[in-house]
């Protein structure tokens, strides 16, 4: 992917990692990624309503990381060396943050998807989870707010790194 470098700096697979025009404002920035991660979740969430969700929820937290390791390798393909500082200034906080992100949103479309299925299977119901999606509701409206600040503060850092590097 990183040999053909339009593919690589799809916003499809580097998930906003890396901004591609450095002339982006600091919302367009931040509203890019949390678009991203929005998609991100919503998908969980409907997999997480799913007796098979756990394999698909397995898959968003590789497509994740392979997003992660694309932006890193197509930094490093064009700056060499000098990528160093801008990763860990840019792409390291907002790679750690998500990635926890995700890591919570997945655990949650584990145990939905588990519950659901054991429904299916043994036709077990579980008394401590009588307002299950609910709660499973409630969960995920907190993870969308967790990356939109993880997105705001992305794109504040990113718009000051890059007027930064600027002058």
């Amino acid at each position: 992917m990183i040999k053909n470098r339009t593919l690589a700096s799809s916003v499809f697979i580097n998930q906003y990692f890396i901004s591609a025009n450095a002339g982006l404002s600091a919302f367009s920035l931040a509203l890019g990624s949390f678009l991203s991660s929005l998609a991100f979740t919503a998908a969980a969430f409907f997999f997480g309503l799913c007796a098979l969700g756990k394999p698909f929820g397995a898959l968003l937290l590789m497509y994740r990381g392979a997003g992660i390791g694309v932006s890193v390798a197509l930094v490093y393909s064009c700056m060499g060396k000098n990528a160093l500082l801008p990763l860990l200034v840019t792409i390291l906080p907002k790679a750690v943050a998500f990635s926890i992100s995700a890591i919570l949103t997945v655990r949650e479309v584990f145990r939905s998807s588990h519950i659901i299925f054991m429904y299916c299977i043994k036709g077990d119901t579980f008394t401590e989870n009588t307002h299950s999606f609910r709660l499973y509701c409630i969960k995920f409206i907190v993870l969308i707010l967790l990356s939109l600040i993880i997105s705001a503060a992305d794109g504040g850092l990113n718009y000051l790194c890059v007027n930064i590097i600027r002058q």
